[in-house]
Formats: C-alpha cells, sequence, structure tokens
C-alpha cells in the first residue's frame, strides 16, 4: 500500500510539472496577446486539473487505509511511525516536492492574473478611445462669449468627416 502512496504522489508531481509548464506557457501567450492559443491552454489545462482530482482522490482514498493500519490521526505521524527509512524518506521528499511545485504554481499563477487583468484594462482604454464621442449641444447656442474647451474629448474617429 506504501507503493501505491507512492505512485499517487509520484504521479501527482509530474501532473504538477506540466501545469507549471502551462502556466509558463499562458504567461508568453498573455504577453503576446494570443487569445485563440490561450482558449487551447486553458481546456488542457482544465484536463490536467481533472485529472490531478483524480489522482488526489486515490490519493486520500490509499492514505485513509494506511492511517487506519498504522493507528496514526494524521499523514505526518504515519510517515514518522514507519519503520522503512527508505520509504520514509521518499514519501517526506515527495510532499516536500509537491509543496515546492505548488508554491512555484501558485506565484506563476498570480503573475499571469495579473497580466490578465492588464490586458483587460488594455481593451478597455481601446474601447472607451474608439467609441468615445465628443460631448455636443444640440441647441443653438451663440459662439460668441463662450470660453473655448480646454480639453480635447474627442475620440479616435473624427465624428464630423
Amino acid at each position: 500500500m506504501l507503493k501505491e502512496l507512492g505512485a499517487a504522489l509520484d504521479e501527482m508531481i509530474h501532473v504538477q510539472k506540466r501545469l507549471i509548464g502551462f502556466a509558463d506557457e499562458k504567461q508568453a501567450v498573455l504577453i503576446e496577446r494570443r487569445v485563440d492559443d490561450l482558449n487551447v491552454l486553458v481546456k488542457e489545462e482544465a484536463k490536467l486539473v481533472k485529472e490531478l482530482n483524480a489522482i488526489e482522490t486515490e490519493r486520500e482514498r490509499i492514505t485513509g487505509i494506511l492511517l487506519l493500519e498504522h493507528g496514526a490521526s494524521g499523514f505526518s505521524e504515519m510517515v514518522d511511525g514507519l519503520t522503512d527509512e527508505l520509504m520514509k524518506r521518499k514519501l517526506q521528499n515527495q510532499v516536500s516536492a509537491l509543496q515546492d511545485l505548488l508554491i512555484e504554481l501558485q506565484a506563476k499563477n498570480k503573475i499571469n492574473e495579473r497580466l490578465l487583468l492588464d490586458s483587460m484594462q488594455f481593451v478597455q482604454h481601446m474601447i472607451d478611445q474608439v467609441t468615445k464621442t465628443k460631448q455636443q449641444q444640440f441647441n443653438y447656442q451663440s459662439p460668441i462669449g463662450q470660453p473655448k474647451p480646454q480639453t480635447n474629448s474627442q475620440g479616435f474617429f473624427d465624428t464630423k468627416a
């Protein structure tokens, strides 16, 4: 059963590394504003997350059985109680590797989230510039005695053309 747990943790490490690879690809795609490529990456990433959830469910099942067998209340207690030093070190290293990968993935996702927000703000700014219309008075007013506007509120396109 310990070997099954080790195999499940190895699979989780492999999937986490692939997710980090996708995060790196998404960063490049977001910087270059390639929306179609981003959609493909998101779909592939969703498949990986689904796979990771299935592995996590299996890991939880195996861990539950092992906890009952060893009479431990938690994973760390169970690992500390192992007599096989090699397996003990392997499980500790796997858990440590998973924690490090998770921290790395979270950092990359925060960067990608910021890039995505910046892209959305840029798009909104461009939409505002294209659609901004000059405020017009629809009633006749004599131009004599009226102050000239200080700011040019004309949009990207000339509405008088």
